[in-house]
C-alpha cells in the first residue's frame, strides 16, 4: 500500500500538470506588481472587515476599491494562467483522492 501511494505521489509530482503549475507559480511569486496587488487587496479586506465590525460605513468605499483591484487581478494574463493551472492540478488531486477512497471502501 505504501508503495502504491508513493507511486501515485511520484506520478503526480512528475506530471506535466504539476510541473506547469510549479512553473507558473514560481513566475507569479517573482512578479512584484502582482504580489503587491494581492497583498494590497488582502490589506484592504482586513481594513474593510475591521470597519464593518465597528459599524463604520466607510467599509463600503473600501469594498468598491477592492472590487476594482480584484477586477485588475482577474484580467491579468499571468494570474489567469496560474488559476487555470491550479484548477487543473486540483482536479487531478480530487480524482486521485476519489480513486483512493473507492479502493479503500471496496477493500476494507
Amino acid at each position: 500500500m505504501n508503495n502504491s501511494l508513493k507511486n501515485l505521489y511520484d506520478s503526480i509530482e512528475n506530471s506535466t500538470y504539476y510541473q506547469e503549475y510549479k512553473k507558473i507559480s514560481s513566475i507569479l511569486e517573482n512578479d512584484e506588481y502582482l504580489n503587491n496587488l494581492i497583498n494590497e487587496i488582502k490589506d484592504l479586506e482586513k481594513e474593510a472587515t475591521r470597519l464593518e465590525y465597528k459599524k463604520d460605513p466607510k467599509y463600503k468605499e473600501i469594498d468598491e476599491i477592492i472590487k476594482e483591484k480584484i477586477n485588475i487581478l482577474n484580467n491579468n494574463h499571468l494570474y489567469i494562467e496560474y488559476l487555470n493551472r491550479m484548477e487543473e492540478l486540483n482536479n487531478i488531486l480530487k480524482e486521485s483522492s476519489n480513486i483512493i477512497e473507492e479502493y479503500l471502501n471496496e477493500n476494507i
